[in-house]
């Protein structure tokens, strides 16, 4: 059963993607979903107070286990500096040496320092048995190995993509998973039972460059007749809401390379925070470095009102769009 070699486990890394799917995996294999809470503790950046409380407390989990889920807990990144939290991580640490095998505990974290004593001691303890995983984001220019971690994810979750497919999801995308995968698991409705085309993400995909082109020409107020030529021509095939959605994502990447500029970042710094290449950063600042703050930040608020409006039948959704577009 997955979990049953190690009762301790910690997962880590800024992969998000990976790290909530082993996560998920986890939990999946070790609760009983009939004990409910009893089967599952979540804390979220605890006291080492908290942790004592909830790994020492009986287990009333009816012979099965309890998963206990820890959440950025502080000491795996900084060692403690008053001698009251010295004396509890002591006890925290004597309680895991002997802590109840109904008990999986499970520590999640964006990052750990194993120079620091609690996490020093608790990745390398010899007869613990931790179960160790790091999950590591891509840099921007791994664009082959991003291309590997989409298919290999396809075959564990039984989508089929062909590879031309998913290395032009990686060229718009960048290499961040679950971006790749958001959009995989839409492409993956349309495709049904055959497999992703290089077609269907021509097609269907919301980063196609006839999209793009339409929202450039609409946030920087040119071409007017093309941008609504353009949308009923999208309209035609795909349904108005994940356009909202592709909106107010492409308008919040843009109002937050421009904070980042203002506040000195460099391009090759934007493109790391981003997982895309300096190239694209670059031309995103030169195409929208102009556009006023107030413009973005109008047209996100109408984007995520017409949005709702559409969502909940406020509004028909094919309106709303086009009004967003009048805008």
């Amino acid at each position: 059963m997955y979990g049953d070699s190690a009762m301790i486990s910690i997962y880590y890394g800024d992969e998000e993607y990976l790290l909530h799917q082993e996560i998920k995996r986890l939990r999946q294999a070790v609760i009983n979903p009939q004990m409910g809470e009893l089967g599952h503790k979540y804390l979220a950046s605890p006291t080492i107070a908290q942790v004592l409380e909830v790994v020492g407390a009986v287990c009333f989990n009816l012979g099965g286990k309890t998963l206990i889920e820890i959440q950025e807990f502080p000491f795996l990144g900084k060692a403690t500096t008053a001698s009251a939290d010295e004396k509890q991580l002591a006890e925290l640490m004597a309680l895991l040496e002997n802590h109840d095998e109904a008990k999986h505990i499970l520590f999640t974290s964006v990052k750990i320092n194993r120079s620091v004593k609690f996490a020093k001691w608790l990745t390398s303890h010899k007869t613990l048995g931790v179960d160790v995983k790091e999950f590591k984001s891509l840099n921007f220019w791994q664009a082959d190995e991003a291309v590997q971690r989409i298919m290999q994810e396809c075959r564990r979750r039984d989508i089929q993509i062909e590879p031309r497919a998913a290395s032009l999801l990686v060229e718009h995308q960048g290499v961040r998973l679950l971006a790749l995968m958001t959009e995989i698991e839409k492409l993956s409705v349309y495709a049904a039972e055959r497999a992703i085309t290089l077609a269907d993400v021509t097609l269907l995909s919301n980063h196609n460059e006839n999209t793009f082109r339409m929202l450039t020409d609409w946030l920087n107020n040119r071409n007017r007749a093309e941008v609504f030529q353009t949308l009923d021509e999208l309209l035609l095939r795909q349904h108005p809401v994940p356009l909202f959605a592709l909106i107010q994502s492409w308008l919040g990447n843009l109002f937050q390379l421009r904070y980042w500029r203002d506040k000195g970042l460099s391009e090759v710094q934007m493109a790391e925070l981003t997982k895309k290449h300096p190239f694209k950063i670059k031309k995103d600042l030169q195409e929208f470095g102009r556009v006023p703050f107030q413009r973005l930040e109008t047209l996100r608020a109408k984007t995520l009102d017409l949005e709702w409006k559409a969502k909940t039948g406020g509004l028909d959704s094919k309106l709303a769009l086009e009004i967003l577009m009048s805008s």
